[in-house]
């Protein structure tokens, strides 16, 4: 596969939590560059009425980011206990519970269904890296593939997968990077 044709070369970064709307998706897309979806903290049924919601809006050609699982945090129990404890003076402080540490898949399989169904342009990855039967399904559905690497052996993983893009990522992102694995030990890369 290879990446539909963007005029403009501009790419909406998918950012979860409301930023990257359809409004702006659309916008985005229709003035030339590629917009994206977020995916992440939405339900399999949120996205797919928001890739509808796109589509209402323009035919030019937009992705989805999703969050790939990371099968279990590499923290333990003790390590998630000794964070818990010292943000237990903040709650304290604050009044407020600490809540129950969870883990899930953001509805992983849901949501790989639904970008396949719907055919959606370029389907990208943050978090990990999808398998090569992912990856494989997504391109019998037409869906370019991109996956986000921040080191040179994530970006080996994900072209070995047959990602169609790599989205480069370094330490200059800021607040965090989508690293396959969230660990203090990794050596970090910048781009500058």
């Amino acid at each position: 596969m290879r990446l539909p044709d963007f005029p403009q070369p501009v790419v909406q970064a998918p950012m979860g939590g409301g930023p990257s709307t359809p409004a702006l998706t659309a916008a985005v897309s229709a003035a030339g560059g590629l917009g994206f979806l977020a995916a992440g903290y939405k339900t399999a049924d949120a996205v797919r009425e928001e890739i509808q919601e796109v589509r209402f809006r323009t035919s030019a050609p937009f992705g989805v980011n999703l969050f790939v699982p990371s099968g279990g945090s590499p923290a333990g129990r003790a390590d998630v206990d000794r964070y818990a404890a010292e943000l237990a003076v903040e709650a304290d402080r604050y009044r407020v519970p600490l809540g129950t540490p969870l883990s899930d898949d953001d509805g992983w399989s849901a949501k790989l269904a639904v970008v396949t169904d719907e055919r959606v342009p370029v389907v990208s990855f943050t978090f990990g890296c999808p398998s090569e039967q992912v990856v494989d399904s997504l391109h019998r559905a037409r869906s370019a593939v991109a996956v986000t690497v921040t080191s040179p052996d994530e970006a080996r993983a994900a072209t070995a997968v047959g990602a169609d893009a790599l989205v480069v990522q370094g330490l200059e992102a800021g607040a965090h990077q989508g690293s396959f694995v969230d660990s203090d030990d990794d050596e970090r890369f910048g781009l500058l």
